[in-house]
C-alpha cells in the first residue's frame, strides 16, 4: 500500500498560531483600555477629593462666617464654577452650620460633589461632612 504525503499541514499550523497571537493581541488591547479608563476615573476621584479640602480648609480658615459657605453664596460660588470646570458634568453643593452658642468658633460643614462621564449609566459622588473648630 502506498501512502500520500500531507500537503498543506505546516500551512494550517501557521494560520492557527496567528490566529492564537490575533486573540493575545486583542487581549492586550483590552486590558489597556480598561487602564486607561481607570485611571481616569481615579484621576477624577482625586480631584474631588482634592477639591473637598480645598473649601472645608478655606471655611475652616474662616470660621466666624461659616453660615457663609452654601452653595448659593458669593463666597462657595467661585468654587462650584471649578468644580464644574474640572470634572465632567460636575456639580456641588455646601452647606454649613455653625454652632450658636456665644463665643463659638465650632460648626459642620457638608460638601457633595457629583461628575457623570458620558460613556457611564450611572454617575459618581463623593461627599464629606465635618466638624470644623477653630
Amino acid at each position: 500500500m502506498k501512502t500520500r504525503a500531507q500537503n498543506g499541514g505546516v500551512l494550517i499550523e501557521a494560520l492557527v498560531a496567528i490566529l492564537i497571537f490575533s486573540f493575545g493581541v486583542l487581549a492586550l488591547f483590552g486590558i489597556q483600555s480598561r487602564a486607561l479608563k481607570n485611571i481616569s476615573q481615579a484621576n477624577y476621584r482625586a480631584t474631588a477629593v482634592y477639591m473637598t479640602g480645598q473649601i472645608i480648609a478655606t471655611a475652616q480658615a474662616d470660621i466666624n462666617h461659616l453660615n457663609d459657605y452654601q452653595t448659593a453664596n458669593d463666597k462657595v460660588s467661585p468654587w462650584v464654577d471649578q468644580v464644574k470646570a474640572a470634572l465632567p458634568s460636575g456639580d456641588a453643593t455646601v452647606t454649613s452650620v455653625q454652632d450658636t452658642a456665644p463665643a463659638s468658633n465650632n460648626g459642620t460643614i457638608s460638601v457633595n460633589i457629583t461628575w457623570k462621564l458620558p460613556d457611564e449609566p450611572n454617575g459618581h459622588q463623593h461627599s464629606v461632612s465635618t466638624y470644623v473648630s477653630y
